[in-house]
């Protein structure tokens, strides 16, 4: 069975994963998303997460690119991003892009001077439905992110100016081969290139633009367009797939937490913030899957990192 990305263009997480496809040589359907709310044939299969991209393999929903990549590890093994000699070290840089450095592409690019010719191509009423959908996203916030952009622009000279001259030695972050650590500083400075307001401030990183151009090589895979619909079809018609051996071995959430087959909910920390409630299938040290029934999408998993996620118990 294929894979599924529901995504948008824009996205640069769906980026990072798009990206994975290619250096992965997978075929997979391709599922276009709104940008904004609603997703009405999306949400039932996710119980609501509402963050893009979302991965699905038939009734198996993956939200978050380090879910989505857990897994296609587990697809891919004979080209796994998270070795087993650089695991740590590969998935805490991945951690820190796609948290700090992920903050310091949206400051710079959502400043008002970067983001005006994208909001000015939306038109009117869709950008100002762009604008209170992400103030919904982040809580009524106005933004997400937390940078001035003058800080930001700081934080970025002080991650690629060491990254330059790493690169300069060897072809990829951690050596000689791809990490998830690669793709994950990628997606945050590929929005950054894309901004015709701040893409000046990669010009003067001759190695890291020469690193991008390797990442980006690799392309998007094999793809082959899919309906909102049909996915939806598809997440009905299936049933989740057996646990990898690995992820099914591994011990629940601890002595005080919520028990295998017991009610739960799933929720990210920072920003999204709803709830995603069934009952626990399994959790590991990085992944954790709920069990949920839909109405519309019926019998579904739903598979969530560990990190950045809250895993909690709920009374029936």
């Amino acid at each position: 069975m294929t894979v599924v990305l529901h995504h948008y263009e824009g996205s640069l997480f769906s980026e990072k994963i798009r990206l994975m496809f290619g250096y992965y040589g997978l075929a997979w359907r391709s599922v276009e998303i709104s940008p904004i709310m609603p997703r009405p044939d999306l949400m039932p299969l996710t119980g609501g997460y509402r963050r893009t991209p979302v991965l699905q393999h038939g009734a198996d929903i993956f939200c978050d690119t380090h879910a989505i990549s857990e897994y296609l590890d587990v697809l891919c093994p004979d080209k796994a991003l998270v070795p087993p000699a650089l695991a740590h070290g590969a998935r805490s840089l991945a951690e820190r892009a796609d948290t700090h450095l992920f903050q310091v592409a949206v400051a710079l690019c959502f400043q008002p001077a970067a983001v005006a010719p994208m909001m000015a191509a939306l038109g009117p009423e869709m950008a100002e439905k762009f604008a209170a959908d992400r103030a919904q996203l982040s809580g009524g916030r106005g933004s997400i992110a937390a940078l001035s952009p003058g800080a930001a622009e700081g934080a970025l000279q002080a991650t690629l100016a060491p990254l330059e001259r790493q690169l300069a030695v060897a072809p990829y972050v951690l050596g000689a081969q791809p990490t998830i650590a690669d793709f994950s500083v990628y997606h945050c400075l590929w929005l950054i290139a894309r901004n015709p307001v701040v893409s000046s401030l990669l010009a003067p990183y001759d190695a890291v633009q020469g690193w991008m151009g390797r990442l980006a090589a690799f392309g998007h895979g094999e793809v082959t367009p899919m309906s909102t619909g049909d996915a939806l079809v598809l997440g009905r018609d299936s049933t989740p797939g057996a646990l990898p051996a690995a992820w099914a071995g591994a011990p629940a959430v601890g002595a005080d937490g919520p028990a295998l087959g017991s009610p739960v909910s799933v929720t990210p920390l920072d920003y999204g913030c709803i709830p995603v409630i069934g009952t626990l299938a399994y959790a590991t040290d990085q992944l954790c899957g709920v069990d949920r029934e839909d109405p519309v999408a019926g019998k579904v998993r739903v598979h969530f990192p560990r990190v950045g996620f809250e895993l909690k118990a709920e009374t029936t």
